[in-house]
């Protein structure tokens, strides 16, 4: 196997790694609707505020964790970027092909869990939630 070829697999490890925290994410968005849906149905048939706060707290964790897949997303892309780019200019040693550690990459947690690709889905969700709370205790 040469050198091109070794260069190609790793950008499709790195690749494969990006694909995989997109799907993750994708699949959280899922769950949080999932979820979120149950625990209003349980709510309008037994209208028991547990279940507000149950998909309120499930809405929450499903963003942080959705956030953490963003922040990784994002690290391995940098790792794509930088690698194509030594790639470029014959830099990358061998050493350096395979290697898939994004610790030393800092990408802000904060700005991901901020981002329009979480707040356009959750914000939503917590807004419905909320007016639905306030709505069943007549506060609105």
């Amino acid at each position: 196997m040469g050198r091109e070829e070794y260069k190609r697999q790793h950008l499709e490890f790195i690749q494969g790694a990006i694909n995989r925290m997109a799907s993750n994410s994708f699949q959280i968005k899922g769950f949080t609707v999932a979820v979120v849906a149950i625990l209003g149905s349980l709510y309008t048939a037994n209208r028991e505020y547990f279940c507000i706060l149950s998909a309120l707290l499930a809405t929450i964790l499903f963003a942080l964790i959705d956030a953490y897949y963003l922040q990784l997303e994002r690290k391995y892309r940098q790792l794509y970027d930088e690698s194509v780019e030594m790639m470029d200019n014959d830099s990358l040693s061998l050493k350096e092909i395979y290697n898939m550690d994004v610790s030393e990459i800092k990408k802000s947690y904060c700005k991901a869990l901020f981002s329009r690709s979480l707040c356009v889905p959750y914000l939503p969700i917590l807004l419905l939630i909320l007016i639905g709370c306030l709505a069943s205790c007549h506060c609105l």
